[in-house]
This record gives C-alpha cells, sequence and structure tokens, in this order.
C-alpha cells in the first residue's frame, strides 16, 4: 500500500473529522500563486482524492517579477493585489480546465475593478474574495461588481 503525501494525510483527516460534525462546515485549499503546472495538477488529484470541497486560488505571491520598485529592504513576505492579478487568474484558468469544471474554486488575487472580477469569473472561478480592492476603492467596489456580473448576464 502506497503511503499518502503529507498534504493528502491532513486534508483527509480534516474531512473525516468535519463529517463527524453536525453541521459540517466546507473545507478549501488555499494555494500559492508560484506553484507550477506539476505541482497545480498534484492539487487536483489531492482535492479529488480527499473530497475536500474546492481550492482557493491564490493566496498572496513571493514573486517580485511584476515591481518597478526594489522592496528587499521591507522583507520577503508575501504580495497582493495587483502584482499577482494575472498570475491569479492563469492558475484559476488552469485548474478549471485541468478538471473540467469540477473542482469549485473561489477566486483571488489582485481584484480592484469590475473588470477584474470579470475575468476570474470567466476564467473559471465559482465565487470571488475581494481584498486588497476594498482597501483601495472601498465598498462601493462590491456594488460595482455586481452590476457588471448582472450586465454580462
Amino acid at each position: 500500500m502506497q503511503e499518502k503525501a503529507p498534504l493528502t494525510q491532513l486534508l483527509s483527516v480534516l474531512i473525516a473529522a468535519n463529517d463527524k460534525k453536525e453541521k459540517p462546515k466546507p473545507i478549501l485549499l488555499k494555494i500559492a500563486p508560484d506553484l507550477t503546472d506539476t505541482q497545480l495538477d498534484d492539487i487536483i488529484d489531492i482535492v479529488r482524492e480527499t473530497g475536500i470541497h474546492g481550492i482557493i486560488a491564490t493566496n498572496t505571491t513571493l514573486d517580485r517579477g511584476n515591481l518597478t520598485e526594489d522592496i528587499t529592504s521591507i522583507g520577503m513576505g508575501g504580495l497582493s493585489g495587483a502584482p499577482l492579478r494575472d498570475r491569479s487568474t492563469e492558475v484559476i484558468r488552469y485548474i478549471s480546465q485541468k478538471s473540467e469544471g469540477r473542482v469549485p474554486i473561489i477566486g483571488v488575487g489582485g481584484i480592484t475593478t469590475p473588470t477584474d472580477a470579470l475575468e476570474k469569473l470567466k476564467a473559471g472561478a465559482s465565487l470571488i474574495q475581494v481584498y486588497t480592492g476594498m482597501i483601495y476603492e472601498g465598498p462601493g467596489l462590491v456594488k460595482e461588481i455586481n452590476k457588471a456580473i448582472l450586465k454580462r448576464k
């Protein structure tokens, strides 16, 4: 018998414990935009094997390629917002296509306009999460995104 990978083991334990609860909650895996296609394929396999409820794509990035200024003096923490918008959308599209749309995806990363939100949905996100955009644009952004979604239907 082949031993399960640590992430598969962890998620399997979480699913089993969650299933025993009177009101189980959805379990989603938040992934980095810095993963390779091979690693994303592994994540899709893990989601299928464990039965978790979906993927949150994506978390912050360590990539500094989209920056115009050197920020190494403030540390190597994860970047959010616009610098990861395109890669986040690529990850969403990849997972959606490779899973044939069978894995629910919450699209996150660089959503600061209704166009950004629609781009994530078009790439295959089932839902979106807005964080940095709320900081810069305020709560009115949610209304504008909702209007754009309704307009496209």
